[in-house]
């Protein structure tokens, strides 16, 4: 079944490919059809990547960034680079955390409020390395209950800080709260009338890119910034392992060009809502 639908689909599109703007085109006809535990599948393993090419872009992505991480750390991980590009272009840059990031406190012999400030503490000093506000934290200690407040709120802080340009997990990453996240991002954001684009980082899995941003000018800068995050890196070096991660996806572009790049799906807000729409809705059929 999966591979006659992506039979179809590379048939159907192999003359739009290189199109950011038919990239819905594609993934209507190559996704439609198939479950969401295939779609993050395919995901996962970059399946549609070696038929795509994404395009390279260039700081600054908008007049103002807004970068949405469900938990502490997420907005580094994704898109430190972006982030940090951003704001050498002199244009703003902001970062909402949804989620308190204190689940399994009681493993530890934590209270909850004691692992989520120290997890927010590590993300303000992440951010002090960039120089830009502090996070907002929502802390919310359950994304999917909260699903309706949290989209209220982030809809309050796209008008505030004028974002245009925003960024969040891709919404077929397999993680729970990631994929929350998209469903709140997407709610929050028809609550919008203007122009947005919305860009998909990496977390947990490749995304399907559409777009690639050279970061090696500011690789060393999104290290330091990993490195505020020092609980998170006890259980897992994601220091190390994003490194390799942006060194791995250089090779989308020739050889030679650069030697670290951040990739993304990158849609316009009414496209991004109906995507993560489709998502929601096989998530609750599956």
């Amino acid at each position: 079944m999966i591979r006659e639908v992506l039979r179809r689909g590379y048939r159907t599109l192999l003359p739009l490919l290189y199109s950011r703007s038919q990239y819905k085109a594609f993934l209507n006809v190559s996704l439609g059809e198939v479950d969401l535990r295939l779609q993050q599948l395919a995901s996962a393993t970059g399946l549609f990547s070696s038929m795509l090419r994404a395009i390279p872009v260039r700081a600054p992505f908008g007049r103002s960034m807004l970068v949405i991480a469900p938990h502490q750390d997420d907005e580094i991980i994704g898109c430190g680079g972006a982030l940090a590009l951003q704001v050498a272009s002199g244009c703003p840059a902001h970062v909402v955390v949804l989620q308190d990031g204190a689940d399994g406190h009681e493993d530890l012999g934590m209270r909850r409020e004691q692992l989520a400030h120290l997890r927010n503490n590590e993300s303000r000093a992440a951010a002090a390395v960039l120089g830009i506000p502090e996070p907002r934290f929502l802390q919310h200690s359950d994304l999917a209950a909260k699903a309706a407040e949290a989209a209220g709120q982030l809809t309050e802080i796209i008008q505030e800080t004028g974002a245009d340009a925003i960024f969040a997990p891709f919404p077929l990453d397999g993680q729970a709260d990631h994929r929350a996240a998209n469903y709140i991002l997407a709610d929050a954001l028809k609550g919008v009338s203007r122009k947005v684009r919305v860009f998909g980082y990496e977390v947990w899995g490749l995304c399907i890119p559409n777009v690639i941003l050279v970061i090696d000018d500011v690789i060393e800068k999104k290290m330091k910034m990993l490195e505020c995050f020092h609980f998170a890196n006890q259980a897992l070096d994601y220091t190390q392992s994003t490194r390799g991660l942006n060194m791995y996806r250089s090779r989308l572009l020739g050889a030679g060009e650069c030697k670290y790049a951040e990739c993304f799906f990158e849609a316009p807000r009414l496209d991004y809502i109906e995507l993560v729409e489709r998502i929601r809705a096989r998530e609750r059929g599956a």
